[in-house]
């Protein structure tokens, strides 16, 4: 189904249809699309080490996502969100060109985000890791803190993903454990609800409030979660005083196909870049390595130009000192409990000078049994991509 076809044909019965958590069929896509980014991030995460190339972990990434959703046997599939690499106080959308790569060093924090789709279903996961010479010492300091700190938030924001709580109760937990580990939530961060082909579905759960918010305005923002909706569960804290966040120095390379707006592109190149992009990508966010030629890598300045596809901005904190951590999950919240299909991974070996107390809010959700049944471990053949193959350009460039 292209970006036009979805304007055009997708009526608000059958979008309700497709998206209603009851039939089996819906879920066993959710399913499916989970094994998909159950099996490649951690083949991701496993080639992180000092020295490595960001770039090759997101070509990686990609490869495997592209080769693994194509061997799966319905019309619509692939990639509904690059790999993004997103080091130290880079907080999101770092899939870089050759311009801009960075090879990792040890103590870096190491952010990586995909997701996959199957006939419009996405599933999306984030990690972190830290990269350290030392298998057999934990990692100490602030890298320590801030990924004790986002894990045991997203632990507690999985509890209270439930139908009947209140966003905003969501909101203060995440803040309450944050601030144990004397971090703050990412300014701009959220999770949000997914339909079929949508990524941000109009109900987002912020990481943290608006400064300029006033107690009395907050219900006018606020609303309960409902049993039947689908979220990708977006935890991402930061050793930064504020959480503040600024444009990062990375040019967008990372697009999203904006289906509301419509021209009549004039240019050759133009033109090429947006039929892959309806083609290949739809209404999915995609790397700008991605496409296929020069030609269309070039093309892709003007249709950005004419508002077709949006630039989704590189974001880091104030200070290059300061560390970022995330932990995204997609789960399908139901009225008897809740379905994780991207699966937790193992966490890397720090230790945090801090704690969350006993006796407080945070200790007792944590402290909570919850109804949480997880994807079974997927049973399909890991595809395979070449690691560290750095695409050559082709020259093929024509301008009129």
């Amino acid at each position: 189904m292209s970006g036009m076809e979805l304007t055009a044909n997708y009526t608000p019965s059958k979008f309700a249809a497709d998206n209603d958590l009851i039939k089996v069929d819906v879920v066993n896509k959710y399913r499916s699309a989970g094994d998909i980014v159950n099996v490649i991030l951690p083949q991701v995460l496993s080639k992180v080490s000092e020295g490595v190339s960001v770039l090759d972990l997101c070509q990686y990434g990609d490869d495997l996502m592209f080769a693994q959703t194509h061997a799966v046997p319905v019309k619509e599939k692939g990639i509904a969100f690059p790999t993004c690499v997103s080091v130290n106080d880079l907080v999101q959308y770092i899939s870089p060109m050759l311009d801009s790569d960075y090879n990792l060093k040890a103590g870096d924090v190491v952010k990586i985000e995909l997701g996959a789709h199957l006939d419009g279903y996405v599933a999306t996961a984030a990690h972190t890791t830290v990269v350290s010479t030392n298998a057999s010492e934990p990692v100490q300091g602030r890298q320590a803190d801030v990924v004790c700190a986002t894990h045991y938030a997203h632990e507690a924001a999985l509890r209270m993903l439930k139908p009947g709580v209140k966003a905003s109760e969501v909101t203060r937990i995440v803040n309450e454990i944050a601030a144990y580990y004397r971090c703050k939530p990412v300014e701009g961060t959220f999770s949000s609800n997914m339909k079929r082909f949508v990524l941000r579905a109009g109900r987002d759960i912020e990481n943290r409030f608006a400064d300029d918010l006033v107690v009395e305005e907050l219900e006018k923002y606020d609303f309960q979660i409902e049993a039947n909706q689908v979220y990708q569960l977006n935890i991402v804290l930061s050793t930064s005083e504020d959480g503040k966040v600024k444009a990062a120095e990375q040019k967008p390379t990372v697009y999203q196909r904006d289906v509301n707006q419509s021209y009549q592109l004039k240019l050759k190149s133009a033109r090429a870049a947006f039929a892959e992009i309806n083609k290949d990508h739809t209404v999915f966010p995609f790397a700008q390595r991605c496409l296929s030629t020069n030609q269309a890598r070039l093309g892709l300045v003007s249709v950005a130009q004419h508002g077709l596809v949006n630039p989704l901005v590189p974001m880091r904190l104030m200070r290059k000192s300061d560390f970022v951590a995330q932990f995204k999950a997609t789960v399908l919240v139901g009225a008897d409990g809740n379905l994780r299909t991207t699966l937790p991974l193992p966490l890397p070996y720090v230790h945090s000078q801090y704690c969350i107390p006993e006796q407080t809010t945070a200790a007792q959700v944590l402290n909570t049994p919850f109804n949480l049944e997880l994807n079974a471990a997927p049973a399909i053949q890991p595809a395979e991509a070449t690691f560290g193959e750095k695409r050559l350009l082709n020259d093929d460039v024509e301008m009129a």
